[in-house]
Formats: structure tokens, sequence, C-alpha cells
């Protein structure tokens, strides 16, 4: 009967074990006829650890079993929601660890076997004093395994899941939970050493706290790219964009972090940073520059960590031999994250020229180089009027290389890395279609990993800018035109003509200093010195981005926002709080003002030197209109000063009003506290 009860024990039945619970066994009439009440209790107590054993047996054939349960779900056969135990390498890896620790009550069977054929008088009390110890053992695996079931614990979960039972209170239960979590560390640091060191993602089952999207990061996109890769593959991509005259920038793969899988044990702001450092090691190893077909050919692919790979891999791989040190392991991912962010600051400073490309930004879409767009503007001008539609941008890129290269010949030809576009709007207008200026943008070629700071996004906002400053300038040309035209006339200009023109130029001028000098030399002087004194990469991005806040805010293109959320400490992609729903009242206010200025220069290029009266009216509601905009804009610079005390808002009005030149004759105006 003994050494029945230890087969029993061993999960193997026999005659007198044949039922599958304490109840059907107590019941059975062979137990009440054969054995003593006594006898009967010491197999029921046997028994109930003896069950205990099975069940948890059964489970890890269960787990064992799940690549039939996988082929099951992969042929639809079994719908995944109705499954107890979802299938997974960190599931197994824990009844690995669970089979291990059973290891010690295995072999106590095995001892008792030996003791039982050397002395068959054993009694059956001596057999549950020595199995009774692993009760508790079982008893806290038993709510493991439960508690995976009942919550459907999945993937790294279980790290943080089970966390608790190291602090359980029992020596034997806290060992084991210690020796289970161990198990499961193997896996979830291979997955992160994989990531980490190599940004290299296998996860068949989802279980990782990062997923892989299978696709390119549409913020990383253009909208040319966005409509390639509806049907198209990253691999495709490499290939395809060779059609186009600006080359689209690397692709990104997109990676993406599942908050619901973090382990509670780990930050959401240290699972953002492995995110980052696994993202920004894929993107370093896929330069495009070094790319191969052969996926074997690893040698082809960029050292990210200098030959130190292995260093660091063995770094992160020793913390797996114990739970996980909160302490500890921040420190190592934060050791990793250094090394990569400055690796890679490196690169976008010292290889690809970071200084050289925002130079050309605040040459060519702050109008820096305010000579050739002078003589673009001018030459364009003449040839837009008999070109079709259909040709004008087409014309109007031939004028802009024209004129570059006439201006710098063979010295200069960053003109080549840039090309005009007039990107069709949703909502257009006749002004649209007749005046190519309002909308006219300009593409740059970015070089690899450039892509990342001035990713489509912050293009789209330096070519808002780009267009703004671009109104402006043409608007201050045509109205030095008209004043070239009325000089070269030496005709007599009625006195109001003169002093609304002269007006309007003083407003332009000032208007064109204020945004040239104030503004934009301002903040591209802050930012480069500030990338030069920059040693992280991440520390550029944050750079970039308050730069582009500065400089759209301070030329009122977009209004500044307060962030509504803490924003992340380590993202790739960044872009600044603005109001991007509606511009600001004084941007309104200032393309007012243009337009009046527009159609002033067109009105009164026509007009003889003695104005009819229907000329004098109009010429009287062009002043009165002006007055208006002038006062409400200067009204508007004071008044949002006063609330939002912005010191560029203060800096534009003593431009405008410099001297007191409006103020001074308008009683309506009280801009005294602002002096």
């Amino acid at each position: 009967m003994i050494h029945e009860a230890l087969f029993y024990l061993w999960n193997c039945p026999g005659d007198l074990f044949t039922m599958n619970s304490e109840e059907e066994w107590i019941n059975s009439v062979d137990v009440q006829d054969f054995l003593h009440p006594g006898e009967r209790k010491l197999l029921q107590r046997i028994m109930t650890i003896a069950l205990k054993y099975h069940h948890i047996q059964e489970f890890i054939k269960t787990v064992g079993n799940q690549h039939l349960i996988m082929y099951e779900i992969i042929n639809k056969e079994v719908d995944i929601s109705k499954i107890d135990v979802k299938p997974g390498l960190y599931v197994k890896a824990f009844c690995n660890g669970v089979d291990e620790v059973l290891d010690d009550y295995r072999k106590e069977i095995i001892n008792l076997e030996e003791m039982l054929l050397k002395n068959p008088q054993l009694t059956l009390t001596y057999v549950l004093s020595c199995i009774e110890k692993f009760l508790t053992l079982f008893e806290a695996l038993t709510s493991m395994i439960n508690f995976i079931k009942r919550e459907q614990i999945h993937g790294c979960l279980l790290i943080g899941k089970l966390q608790t039972y190291i602090d359980y209170g029992v020596a034997p239960v806290a060992k084991s939970a210690n020796r289970i979590i161990q198990a499961i560390n193997t896996v979830f640091y291979r997955h992160l050493c994989n990531w980490i060191i190599y940004g290299d993602l296998v996860d068949t089952c989802n279980e990782f706290f990062i997923g892989d999207a299978n696709c390119a990061d549409e913020n990383f996109l253009y909208p040319e790219q966005l409509k390639e890769s509806e049907n198209t593959t990253i691999e495709i991509f490499h290939d395809s964009f060779k059609k186009h005259r600006i080359k689209q920038p690397a692709i990104v793969k997109k990676f993406y972090l599942r908050t619901e899988m973090v382990p509670p044990i780990i930050s959401l702001e240290t699972a953002e940073t492995i995110l980052f450092i696994g993202r920004v090691v894929w993107i370093v190893r896929n330069d495009p520059k070094r790319y191969s077909d052969d996926k074997f050919h690893l040698k082809f692919k960029r050292d990210v960590w200098e030959g130190k790979d292995a260093e660091h891999y063995r770094k992160l791989q020793a913390l797996e031999s114990h739970p996980i040190n909160l302490a500890v392991f921040d420190k190592t991912i934060e050791e990793c994250r250094l090394k990569l962010t400055k690796y890679l600051w490196k690169i976008m400073v010292e290889e690809a020229n970071l200084l050289d490309h925002l130079q050309l930004i605040r040459d060519y879409y702050a109008l820096g180089r305010g000579e050739l767009f002078q003589q673009f503007i001018v030459a364009a001008e003449d040839h837009l009027k008999e070109t079709p539609t259909d040709y004008i941008i087409t014309n109007l890129n031939f004028i802009f290389a024209e004129t570059a290269r006439k201006l710098y010949t063979d010295n200069d030809k960053t003109y080549l890395r840039f090309e005009l576009s007039l990107p069709r709007t949703q909502e257009r207008n006749a002004d649209d279609d007749s005046n190519p200026w309002t909308r006219l943008e300009i593409n740059f070629n970015v070089q690899w990993p450039l892509h990342i700071l001035f990713h489509p996004k912050a293009m789209n906002l330096y070519n808002k800018l780009f267009c703004f400053l671009l109104r402006v300038k043409k608007t201050h040309i045509d109205l030095h035109k008209l004043w070239l035209l009325h000089m070269e006339g030496k005709q007599k200009i009625d006195p109001s003509l003169w002093t609304l023109r002269n007006n309007l130029m003083f407003i332009v001028n000032n208007l064109q200093y204020y945004l040239q000098v104030d503004v934009i030399e301002a903040q591209f002087s802050i930012l480069k010195n500030s990338v030069q004194n920059a040693n992280e990469f991440e520390d550029i991005i944050r750079l970039h981005s308050r730069f582009l806040k500065n400089l759209l805010n301070n030329t009122f293109v977009l209004a500044a926002e307060e962030p509504t959320e803490q924003e992340a400490k380590h993202t790739l992609y960044q872009i600044p709080t603005l109001k991007y729903e509606e511009n600001s009242l004084v941007y309104k206010t200032i393309l007012e003002i243009l337009h009046l200025c527009d159609e002033f220069c067109l009105t009164v290029s026509i007009w003889e030197s003695e104005l009819t009266e229907l000329e004098q009216n109009e010429l009287l509601r062009l002043k009165n209109h002006s007055d208006v905009l002038i006062e409400k804009l200067l009204h508007l610079l004071y008044s949002l000063h006063e609330k939002a005390s912005g010191h560029h808002l203060l800096q534009l009005l003593h431009h405008i009003d410099f001297n007191r030149w409006f103020s001074k004759n308008n009683a309506g105006l009280n801009l005294t506290v602002a002096y």
C-alpha cells in the first residue's frame, strides 16, 4: 500500500489510487472496507499533496504542447480568447522553472522508495512527515498557476507578477519563486539584449513590451511616401524613391511601446528609454549608405557599439541571474543610452554636418540669402504672367536654378539640393490659383541620419515660415518697385498717395527687419551655440524642437502653447508645442496688411499723375483701410504683450511705431506705457 502511495505521489496512479479527487476516493466502497479510519486519514492527507502535484504537472504538460495549440490558432481551429493559457516563451520558461523547483520533491520520493526497500516496516506517518513540507510550496505554485489562468498573464508581465512571491515570508516559497523568475529572466534578457544591442525584435507571440508594427513610421514619411507605402513593403522603398529629384529620406521602421505589457517593476520612463535605444540602434545599423541586400553580410552594417557590443551584451545578460533590482537595471540601461546618444550625436555633427544643414535651412527656408530671393522674385514675376498654370512650378524651378547659378557660379551649388513645389490645398480660391506666391514651398534633400531631426512635420513648419517670409519679401519688392516708378517718372505725385506709400513701406521694412534680425538671426545663433555645447543626440532633438517653437511663435506664424502633458524624456519624434489649428491674430492682421499693400501696388501703378475723382475716392478708401489695420496691429501687439508678457511683441511694436511714427498723430493710440 505504501509503495502504491509513493507511485501516486510520483503521478502514477495504481489500483488503490485511481480517482482524481479526494471525494471520489473517500466515498469508494473498497476504501471504506479495507482501511482503518486512521490510515484512511493519513492517506487522504498524502493524496491531497499528490493531487496538487498532479495539477501542477498537468499544467506543465499542457504548456509543453503549446506548439499544437499554436498550430490550431494559426489554422483558426481554436479561438485564442477561449484558451486558459496563451502560448509563448515566457510561460514555457515559467514551467521550466516550476519543473526545476519540483526536482527536490521528486528526489524525496526516490529517497523514500529506497528507504522502503531497505526497511519494509516504514509507516504512512513517516511518509507523510517527509512530503508534508512540500504542501506550502505546492499551494504557492498552484496559486501562481491559477493566477496566470485567471488573469490571462502573458509574456514579460510574468516577471512583475511573480515578484510578490519573493516577499511571501516563507523561505522555501521565496527560494522557489526566485528560481522560477531566473528561468523567465533568461527569455526576458535575451529579448532585451537583442533589442538594445542589435536592434532586433523576434517576438512571434507578442510577449515583449515593445511591438513591431512591420511598417514604416508614418511620422517620418512624406505625403508621397505615405501613398506609396499603402501597398508597399519596406524592402521596396529603397528603389522606389529614385524617381524623385529630391531624394526621399531613409525609412524609419515603426516600433512602439505596449504599455499594457510593461512589467510593473519597470517604470514607464525606463521602458520608453529601452524603446528609444533599440530604435536608435536599428536606424544606425540600417544606414542606407551601407545597406546590403544580403542580410547575412553583417560586416556591411555600421558598428553602433564601436567593437564593445559583446561587453555591453554581457553586462545586460549578467542581470538575469537575479530578480530585477531596479537601481542596477536602470543604471545599466542608462549606460547603454549614454553610449548610443553620444555616438549618434557624433554621426550627426561630425559626419552628417548638422551645422552646415542648419545654415542651409537659415539660407533658404528663412531667406538668409536675400540677394538670391530678391533676384528670383523679380525674374519670376515677369515670366509668370505668360506661363500656363500647369507649367508654373517647372518654370519657377528653372528660374530659381538659373538665378542661383548666375549669382554663385560654380563656387556654391547648394541650391541643387532644393526644389520648389506648389502643393494642392483642399480649400482653394481664385487668389491662390492666380498668385502662386501665397502657397509656394521649398523641398530639401536631407541626408541620413538628419531625417530624424528634420522630419516631415518639422519641414512643413519650416515651409510655413518660408511661405510667410517670401510673401513679406515680395511685398517689399513690389513697394520699392512702385517707389522707383514714381521716382523715375519725375511727375508730381499726390501727397496723400506719397504718404500712404511711405507708411506701407515703413511697416513692411521694419517688419522684415524684425523677422530677419530680431527673430531669425537671433534664434539661429542661439541654436548653433547650443548644438555645439551639447554632447547627446537627445539634447539636439530638444534644442531643435524648442528653436522651432520660438521661431514660429516670434514670427507669429503659429502661437505657442503650453504642453498639456509631460513630454517623454527619450523619444525620436518630437514636435513643438504650438497651436496648429489656427493662426495667431497678429499673423492674420499682418497678412491683411500685406494684402492691402499688394492691392495698393496693383492699383496705383496704373494711375496717372493727375488723379480722377474715382481714383481719389479709391485712395481715400485704401488710406482709411490701412489706418484701421495699422491701429489694429498696434493695439493687438500692446494688449497681447500685457497679457502674455511676450518680449517679442514689444520688439515688433517698437519697430513698427519707431519714434511714434503712427501713434503721435493718433490720439486713440495710447501706447506710452509700452515705451
